[in-house]
């Protein structure tokens, strides 16, 4: 009882105050080492919170400092400037459209957002890019004249040339030895072109690559390929087919596509068509001319998410009057190619036939022809010889036909050479029909001239027991063979010409070819395909060179060239092929283009875009990896954070993350360290002595 009487004034002392007095009994010197105990660990944990307090205020200033890490490098990664370039796709496969824009609005964005990852001492280079690589343009001091540039870019007509813009990045990065090097592909991997890279030994192996890899999606494309209409079919009120190719080239069907011809600016034909997922699908329209010259339009496909290679332009060239002269030594050499033509004739309303011999063959003869014909030709005087070189250079269509007596000297030493890159070596063959004889050969590559005309059947194929051996060189165009390979007729170029030889002479104990049925409409169909323009046969692509010849204009005239937009362009002509031509340095619209002298159009031809460009499926991730190497390359997908990505392989990798992480750890346990118990916490202070 004496003890808790004892006890009771100081627990209501410790309640009133909360501090220790000294004690009246015995114990005291016991609770003052107790005393001194618990004050040690006070400043033990005091100076733990303090410890812990500082760590974690230098851990979230390090984490504001960004700190890296970089194998090789160590902490902080690399120290010197970068160097990178940026090669944007202009091509026209990039403006297919999404629903929240376009491929190339995502492709600008990441660049747009590149721009933001180099430092003032870093050095920047933007290389737009489409059939050839545009000049860089380098970001100087004033940033943000590259940003502003880079977003007044977008998409063209013209199809990609990867080959040249990588070469073009190499070249740049290559003068930059001692800086971190980065190459940015940004491209919507459309397949064409990627198949032509090989390795890419020019791209230095320490260059990073980042490829931008387009979200994964369908994408659904139908473009028109070709426009073709037979060259020995145009007249005025006769009906035209246009064979339209059709190409789906990607694995979604369509249905009930609407395609439309326009002839002149006038809608002449309209049918739907529909296309399995990666088919080709060949169309026929018609088309009724109204009038002669050269006639323009294009075929209209149903918009879909890429709608510039839904439309192709062509030209038809309708001929007023066709004027052919038939020549030979006596008047039954053009025997059999009268009565062909005269067949055709009956059908054909432009076609004028005259005959004659070879004696009244002069210049002044061969003034207003369109077409002559050779019939058995043995020998030329030197004046003939040089008429025809000169009716053949001013742009008239000759059809050569040696005769049986040929004199090959004369053919190969002075009639064919300037004419036909070709030599006729001799005959093959004895002539007898036991002997054997040679068929045309339909399976090899034959012109579109003979399309129809080669019969299934072998009693209805001409048959050949002698022919003259056509030994060719470079520029001969053969237009077909006979079975044993050897060249049956072959064409060349000769200036604004085109001469054709044919290997069989008009004789019956040579071939039956005159009393088969291909013989009428292989002859009209070469009479109609020579005396067309020159340049009907070249078909222009956006990002080409135009080199056109004018007829009748002097080189001082005053031509200028009008885009299918309304851009005017003043024309120099300029040597080409042996002749003086109006040259367009850049068709960069397609379209179809015109030519202008003064006030009145002189000519008129079509551009279309290149529809390689139209597949748009991706290239595979494995490909370009192959390609420019798998420990290198890094691919950028649309959202992803390229600052973490690419900074990241630049400086190493940011542990600002783990230094935040590791802070709020430590906040943590300073939280638990500074609990103390109640007593020791309130600081009270040591007992005083007796």
């Amino acid at each position: 009882m004496g003890l808790v009487a004892a006890l009771i004034p100081l627990a209501i002392h410790l309640l009133h105050r909360g501090r220790t007095r000294p004690l009246p009994f015995s114990n005291l010197h016991f609770l003052r080492r107790l005393h001194h105990s618990r004050m040690r660990r006070v400043r033990l944990r005091q100076w733990l919170v303090l410890l812990l307090r500082t760590l974690i205020i230098a851990l979230i200033i390090c984490a504001f400092a960004r700190p890296t890490y970089q194998a090789g490098s160590g902490w902080g990664g690399r120290s010197v400037p970068a160097a990178a370039v940026l090669l944007l796709d202009l091509s026209y496969s990039t403006g297919f459209r999404l629903a929240g824009g376009s491929l190339f609005a995502q492709l600008q964005r990441q660049a747009l957002e590149l721009l933001g990852l180099f430092e003032r001492r870093d050095q920047v280079a933007v290389i737009p890019f489409a059939s050839r690589p545009h000049s860089p343009e380098e970001r100087g001091e004033d940033f943000e004249r590259l940003e502003e540039r880079l977003r007044e870019l977008a998409p063209g007509e013209e199809a990609t040339e990867l080959k040249s813009a990588l070469q073009a990045g190499a070249r740049h990065l290559a003068e930059r030895l001692e800086m971190d090097r980065e190459l940015f592909l940004l491209t919507d991997l459309a397949h064409y072109n990627w198949d032509a890279l090989e390795e890419l030994r020019f791209l230095p192996l320490d260059v990073r690559v980042y490829i931008s890899e387009p979200t994964a999606f369908e994408r659904g494309n139908i473009h028109i390929d070709e426009v073709r209409s037979p060259s020995w079919m145009p007249a005025v009120g006769q009906k035209l087919p246009l064979r339209v190719l059709l190409t789906n080239s990607s694995k979604q069907a369509v249905t009930g596509s609407s395609l439309d011809l326009f002839l002149d600016g006038e809608r002449v034909h309209h049918r739907d068509v529909d296309l399995r997922p990666g088919e080709e699908v060949r169309v026929e329209l018609t088309v009724t001319p109204r009038r002669s010259g050269r006639l323009t339009g294009h075929v209209e496909l149903e918009e879909d998410g890429l709608p510039l290679d839904n439309r192709r332009y062509f030209a038809i060239d309708v001929p007023e009057r066709i004027q052919v002269l038939l020549l030979g030594e006596r008047p039954a050499d053009t025997y059999y190619p009268r009565r062909a033509l005269g067949a055709a004739g009956s059908a054909d309303p432009v076609l004028a036939v005259r005959s004659g011999l070879f004696a009244e063959l002069d210049s002044e003869r061969l003034e207003g022809v369109d077409v002559l014909v050779l019939c058995n030709l043995q020998r030329l005087n030197g004046a003939q010889t040089g008429a025809i070189h000169d009716f053949v250079a001013a742009g008239g269509g000759l059809i050569l036909i040696p005769g049986p007596l040929a004199d090959l000297n004369f053919f190969n030493r002075d009639l064919l050479s300037g004419l036909l890159p070709v030599a006729i070596k001799g005959s093959v063959g004895d002539g007898a029909e036991q002997s054997g004889f040679q068929h045309l050969d339909p399976e090899r590559p034959h012109h579109p001239l003979f399309e129809g005309l080669l019969a299934a059947q072998p009693e209805d194929r001409p048959r050949f027991f002698k022919r003259f051996d056509l030994v060719p060189r470079d520029g001969l165009q053969p237009l077909i063979y006979f079975a044993d390979g050897r060249i049956a007729l072959a064409a060349a170029w000769k200036k604004q010409g085109r001469a054709v030889l044919i290997a069989a002479p008009l004789s019956l104990e040579w071939n039956d070819l005159p009393l088969k049925g291909l013989y009428a409409p292989l002859l009209h169909r070469l009479v109609r395909d020579l005396s067309l323009p020159a340049d009907r046969h070249i078909s222009y692509l956006v990002g080409e060179t135009a080199y056109r010849h004018l007829e009748g204009l002097s080189i001082d005239s005053s031509v200028q060239a009008e885009s299918p937009y309304g851009r005017r362009l003043l024309l120099e002509p300029e040597l080409f092929d042996g002749q003086y031509r109006w040259k367009i340095p850049r068709l960069d619209e397609s379209g179809i283009w015109r030519l202008w002298l003064g006030e009145r159009e002189v000519e008129r031809f079509p551009v279309n875009v290149d529809t390689r460009e139209g597949d748009l499926t991706p290239v595979r991730r494995e490909r370009l990896l192959q390609l420019f190497g798998a420990q290198r390359t890094h691919f950028m997908r649309p959202g992803e954070d390229l600052r973490l990505q690419v900074l990241g392989n630049r400086y190493g990798r940011e542990l600002w993350r783990e230094f935040l992480l590791l802070a709020l750890v430590l906040l943590l346990l300073e939280l638990w360290v500074a609990r103390a118990p109640r007593d020791v916490s309130e600081g009270a202070p040591a007992p005083e002595g007796k």
